[in-house]
């Protein structure tokens, strides 16, 4: 049996603090941009299932108009099968960029809060040492 190395001593260092998880501005707005591109992911999702089913309908009564001996109502048969699957696949690819567009927009949306962030607690942190400082 091999012997396991203990994992290596992992707390700060005396008087250092240790920051939360999602304390930092710039990891919240990262959290934020996950939520809402998780969010626009579940729509997209509902509506693609949502054609799916609808597929499988159509499919079903393509099925049965395939049975029939009239070849004049299985070629409409599978017209109307033909239409239905070109309006699926357009709203697949409507949603798709939708989506792709939503999420690069909450991103940069985040990035830009995150930058602004950053700015102001540097300002902030620059204006309370100027405070303090001493005369040279």
């Amino acid at each position: 049996m091999s012997r396991k190395t203990p994992p290596a001593d992992r707390r700060p260092a005396a008087g250092a603090t240790v920051p939360q998880p999602f304390d930092l501005p710039h990891l919240a707005h990262l959290r934020r941009a996950q939520e809402q591109m998780l969010d626009e992911g579940r729509i997209f999702a509902e509506g693609w299932f949502a054609r799916r089913q609808r597929m499988i309908a159509a499919m079903a009564e393509l099925s049965t108009e395939m049975l029939s001996a009239d070849p004049d109502r299985i070629t409409a048969a599978i017209g109307r099968w033909q239409d239905g699957a070109q309006e699926r696949l357009g709203a697949d690819m409507r949603d798709w960029m939708a989506l792709c567009g939503n999420c690069a927009g909450h991103l940069a949306r985040e990035a830009s809060a995150t930058e602004t962030d950053l700015l102001d607690n540097t300002v902030e942190l620059a204006r309370s040492q100027a405070r303090h400082a001493m005369p040279v």
